[in-house]
């Protein structure tokens, strides 16, 4: 992960949160029930799966942010207020499958 200004880039996932497993998928449209209280207790993120990306999702700053992987690069992070909105942004400009 890359430094910013003297700290983490507050944009990316932090690099010591722990995974919960694959809550998220693309497949069925589901998010695995309880993910969002998970996710906002901190200190850890959920996979995200589909079929042109693959995401990370964690809570930060009373908002879900997602980390955008292609073809193992980053693309970008986006934000939502609840995961359905994560996913439909990204489906939205990635892809639905």
């Amino acid at each position: 992960m890359k430094k910013q200004g003297g700290g983490w880039m507050k944009n990316r996932l932090p690099y010591d949160y722990k995974c919960i497993g694959t809550m998220m998928s693309n497949f069925d449209h589901t998010v695995e029930p309880n993910t969002e209280e998970k996710l906002k207790k901190g200190n850890c993120y959920a996979d995200y799966s589909a079929w042109n990306f693959a995401g990370y999702v964690w809570w930060n700053k009373n908002k879900f942010s997602c980390e955008i992987w292609q073809y193992k690069e980053y693309v970008k992070t986006i934000n939502a207020q609840t995961l359905y909105g994560i996913m439909d942004s990204a489906s939205a400009e990635f892809g639905e499958q």
